[in-house]
């Protein structure tokens, strides 16, 4: 069985009340292949995360600014990336191994996010370049 769908692009606001759009919209997206929410939720979490992180971090709330999901498929995986044209990403954000990934003290307030994007996908990629952050988000698809 062929898991291939056309890639869809959405440009949403850089607003939190875009993340109910943008889950429904991966699931909308998702529909043909019949996966389980259990598969579904990872990828869901991670994206939803990434998005939060563009509008509070890389624009810093400024509601007027918007970003661009894309959605595409073959037959390994599902991959969906983020556009933004906002503050890049620390580096040190990006440096982390699996000894790095456990969750911050519970009385942390934040520096959850990254470890659960990481945690959540099989493969995360992001590039700076020409004013814009590109943030790739892959999983796996599961075995038929």
């Amino acid at each position: 069985m062929s898991h291939f769908l056309p890639e869809k692009t959405l440009q949403l606001p850089a607003t939190l009340n875009s993340l109910t759009t943008l889950g429904n919209a991966l699931r909308e997206y998702l529909s043909p292949l019949r996966l389980s929410e259990n598969w579904i939720y990872p990828l869901d979490l991670a994206l939803c995360e990434a998005a939060s992180n563009i509008i509070r971090h890389a624009y810093r709330d400024d509601a007027g600014k918007s970003y661009q999901v894309c959605f595409s498929t073959d037959d390994a995986g599902i991959r969906v990336t983020l556009v933004d044209s906002g503050l890049p990403v620390p580096e040190e954000k990006l440096q982390i191994s699996d000894s790095d990934s456990a969750m911050p003290e519970a009385m942390n307030e934040g520096g959850r996010g990254w470890p659960l994007i990481f945690a959540s996908v099989d493969s995360v990629d992001y590039q700076r370049g020409a004013g814009e952050n590109r943030l790739t988000l892959w999983r796996v698809l599961p075995a038929a």
